[in-house]
């Protein structure tokens, strides 16, 4: 894991290129202005090269932020689509640009990415053999395969374990910094914290918010578990926090079905009885009495309301005739998102096209084939991914896929912005546990070459 260059040569170029800018910006200066935002760019590129937190940090922030949404609609929505396009495809550049320079940094992995294998096979049968022009056009299947494959392309990349680590941790801070950053808009009357339902929504919307909340709470558990330090539990009950506060229930659902499975399911060696026992009787009344008041504004809803106010009882029958006419291989990719006409008035009252299940549009996009292909590859991923991992993180990451699994029949989990971070932080744990598989023989060798030269120091043997 070096750098592509000597420190010295790194000089030597970035004060070549310093002259050769100051050359031309004499020679032609207008020419320099136009050309300014790709140095500008180029500069930026090569300082995150030499510094890869800086990256990590970017994705942070810009799902923190919800740059997408504020480019769509939000505070920083211009005229027409051409922002709101910028945003989905700024979303979606990051973690592409996270995992090259990754990858030309560190080297690329050699596990085996099933998802994105899916995909690539889903995408290949949409060309060949699917009448794509019917309902999605071959632009609009490359773009939801570029969007699609966006959450598993870090898998690919490798990367030291404190970067590893960098991003499990960051992924603990996005809805947090959603929030306290929404908290300002709304004083300064740029982008309201609370949708018109009163619902908190922080940057994003309360939907999209819950869903980087589920991934939040695997993240603070994870780190919880490794040295049960009370910052993570404290970190993972803001977030619980916000979640409460979107009223949103599958991806609460998720999360209880994961905090069960952790609570009930690991062993004493991941997760002491002592510390379940103190953590339910003392922290469990403790954080009640603190949730308290998000926990009534949450039940609010989930009294008040009835089963189903996502309009999920309206928008499936579209989807599920269209699977009946065409059920083994679909329509292509990325023909779930336009199969309902937009300007149809109940749509239009919906205001929405989305299936809020992802079985359902994934079986309009690749048939039953492709459905079952993509998720048996995410089971594949993760559960052969985890096999030799440490006892903890195997569990966090199939009880998080669990949860993760009941949602998607309820939300739309793969093409969402959050899908990208839920992902980015399977492949991040799954990187790490493999890097320090790799340390554990090193650390013993290490130990062995110790003990033989004091053996020799000392004359024995």
């Amino acid at each position: 894991m070096t750098n592509l260059t000597s420190p010295l040569a790194q000089v030597l170029i970035a004060l070549l290129g310093a002259v050769g800018m100051l050359l031309f910006a004499l020679w032609q200066p207008n020419y320099l202005l136009l050309s300014l935002p790709l140095l500008v760019g180029t500069l930026g590129a090569l300082a995150m090269y030499q510094y890869p937190p800086a990256m990590v940090a970017l994705l942070i922030v810009t799902y923190g932020v919800g740059l997408d949404i504020q480019l769509d609609g939000g505070m920083l929505s211009g005229s027409g689509g051409a922002t709101a396009t910028l945003g989905a495809a700024l979303v979606k550049v990051v973690p592409f640009a996270l995992a090259g320079l990754l990858a030309i940094r560190y080297g690329i992995s050699d596990a085996v990415n099933w998802p994105f294998l899916a995909y690539t096979i889903i995408a290949t049968l949409s060309i060949v053999i699917l009448p794509i022009g019917r309902i999605v056009s071959n632009a609009e299947m490359i773009r939801s395969f570029v969007g699609s494959t966006a959450p598993f392309v870090l898998a690919f990349a490798l990367a030291p374990r404190r970067t590893w680590t960098l991003i499990i941790r960051g992924t603990a801070f996005v809805p947090l910094i959603s929030a306290g950053v929404s908290l300002l808009t709304t004083v300064a009357g740029l982008y309201p914290a609370f949708d018109t339902l009163g619902r908190f929504q922080g940057m994003h919307t309360a939907p999209f918010l819950a869903g980087f909340c589920s991934t939040a709470i695997f993240a603070a558990t994870t780190e919880y578990l490794r040295g049960f330090r009370l910052t993570w539990l404290i970190i993972g009950a803001l977030d619980l926090a916000v979640l409460l506060a979107t009223q949103a229930r599958a991806p609460l659902g998720a999360v209880i079905i994961f905090v069960l499975a952790v609570f009930l399911l690991s062993d004493r060696k991941t997760f002491p009885l002592k510390r379940k026992v103190d953590l339910a009787m003392g922290g469990g009344v403790l954080g009640m009495l603190v949730l308290s008041p998000v926990i009534a504004f949450a039940l609010q809803r989930f009294m008040n309301q009835g089963a189903d106010t996502s309009g999920r009882d309206l928008m499936w029958p579209y989807f599920i005739d269209a699977i009946q006419a065409r059920p083994l291989f679909g329509y292509g990719l990325g023909a779930g998102k336009l199969l309902v006409n937009p300007d149809d008035p109940l749509i239009k009252l919906l205001g929405s096209t989305a299936a809020h299940n992802e079985y359902l549009r994934l079986s309009v996009d690749g048939g039953i084939f492709g459905c079952a292909l993509i998720f048996i590859s995410l089971i594949l991923w993760v559960w052969v991914g985890t096999r030799r991992i440490a006892p903890g993180e195997r569990l966090i990451l199939r009880a998080g896929l669990v949860g993760w699994l009941v949602h998607s029949g309820f939300d739309n989990t793969l093409i969402a912005t959050t899908s990208v971070i839920m992902f980015v932080f399977f492949a991040a744990v799954l990187a790490r546990a493999r890097v320090e598989a790799k340390m554990v023989p090193q650390a013993s060798a290490e130990r062995g070459r110790h003990h033989h030269r004091h053996r020799r120091a000392v004359g024995v043997g």
